[in-house]
């Protein structure tokens, strides 16, 4: 294996809680998409190869050192698609029978871990966004079996995000429709950097954002921990990014 591979393999151990995180690694957040935003940051701040050092000194094994020196970090996407057409060839369907899922796996779904293990670093969610806008299917399948390790049609990945609130609680579903329009309007205006502040979750950018848009102002019950509990702390802020760079969801399921 190479050191991206001890890497993508630790942190979907991590995401999925199969693995705890290493020393010099402390999680403090709950929610999956909270935890895996403090999870890439910290792995950012000491590195990827000391990060799978630790891991790798966690299970008590020491990695060869050759494995460290030929590590390079512009391989990252070179090796996820090496690791993808291995697990594309392995988990070869027939032709007339594409490879999807329509049930939950579980408390977490395949589209969950996906988009889980995109966040844990930058540059796997920018792909992703790159695979959904140039509507690559052969590449976001091979994405999503490397990640979640099922494979799904981008269709009934996109149908699913875009419901994501239909099987919300009421509150849920107020908050995301406003703030949906919220961000809508501040597209429109050209206000990229609030919107960024705002899906970020800066509670000040929040808050001063609250006592100036019409949306929230006769709204009492709009306060950040009803954006954080109801918004932030779901799928919202990433769908919103896909939302904005153009990306556009199904509104109806696979025929």
């Amino acid at each position: 294996m190479t050191l991206i591979e001890y890497y993508l393999r630790d942190l979907q151990q991590i995401a999925d809680g199969s693995r705890l995180p290493p020393e010099g690694i402390a999680l403090t957040e709950d929610e999956p998409m909270r935890r895996a935003a403090q999870l890439q940051e910290q792995i950012q701040a000491m590195g990827i190869a000391e990060f799978v050092r630790r891991c790798a000194t966690q299970d008590g094994e020491v990695l060869e050192q050759s494995i460290y020196d030929e590590f390079k970090p512009e391989d990252l996407m070179a090796t996820l698609n090496a690791l993808t057409s291995q697990a594309s060839e392995q988990d070869e369907e027939p032709e007339d029978a594409p490879p999807k899922i329509d049930e939950p796996d579980g408390p977490r779904n395949a589209y969950e871990v996906l988009l889980d293990c995109c966040c844990l670093d930058e540059k796997l969610l920018y792909y992703l966004i790159d695979v959904l806008k140039r509507n690559a299917e052969e590449e976001f399948q091979k994405l999503a079996l490397v990640t979640a390790r099922k494979a799904f049609t981008q269709h009934d990945f996109l149908y699913w995000f875009a419901t994501l609130q239909d099987r919300s609680t009421q509150e849920e579903l107020i908050c995301v429709t406003i703030m949906d329009a919220c961000l809508d309007r501040l597209a429109s205006e050209g206000q990229t950097e609030l919107i960024a502040a705002l899906i970020s979750g800066d509670q000040t950018t929040f808050e001063l954002f609250r006592c100036e848009a019409p949306e929230l102002q006769h709204l009492p019950d709009a306060t950040f921990e009803w954006f954080e509990n109801n918004y932030l702390a779901k799928l919202y802020p990433i769908r919103y990014m896909l939302k904005f760079n153009g990306i556009k969801f199904p509104t109806e399921v696979t025929p």
